[in-house]
């Protein structure tokens, strides 16, 4: 992997939108919804309480990965979305470089916990579990869901628990 982890700057906008568009469009499949998750994401969470990162290769954005607080049961935790890499630069270790930055940003700001809801088999390898059996739940996913999963963090409280709701989707962001 050439590319650097680094937080991302306001002027990585048109960017990120590009790589976002990139990575999530397939012939079956645009890329609106994705890149409608960062745009209001963006709207509703500034940092320094968005974690943003984008994989950065002689200043052409080719991954992004943000987190913001989202609302479990009350309580604020970290929902990780999107996470991409540009279509041409993928398996080249960038995603996961971006997650490991994700995780310890999150760890060293003192966040409990974080959620995401993506392919099981990729975010385990990041010590993502289930969220279910912390009785964590994300209703669009379904109940027991194993594709929306939590990882904890050193701060982790068993009492976090309830549905979760991610930035984008509170009343106040509609």
């Amino acid at each position: 992997m050439t590319a650097t982890v680094r937080l991302s700057r306001d002027a990585d906008a048109a960017l990120i939108l590009d790589v976002v568009e990139d990575a999530f469009s397939a012939p079956d499949h645009d890329a609106d919804e994705e890149i409608d998750i960062v745009r209001r994401t963006w709207v509703a969470c500034h940092p320094p309480r968005l974690l943003e990162l984008v994989a950065d290769d002689s200043l052409i954005v080719v991954g992004h990965v943000m987190a913001a607080p989202g609302d479990l049961g009350g309580q604020e935790v970290l929902g990780v979305a999107p996470l991409c890499v540009a279509s041409e630069r993928q398996d080249e270790g960038i995603g996961s470089a971006l997650m490991e930055g994700i995780i310890d940003h999150a760890t060293e700001r003192g966040w409990p916990l974080l959620l995401v809801l993506g392919d099981a088999a990729y975010y385990e390898r990041f010590g993502f579990e289930a969220a279910w059996p912390l009785h964590i739940t994300y209703p669009p996913a379904g109940w027991q869901s194993p594709h929306f999963m939590a990882r904890r963090l050193p701060g982790y409280d068993p009492g976090l628990r309830g549905e979760f709701r991610y930035c984008w989707e509170t009343d106040s962001n509609r």
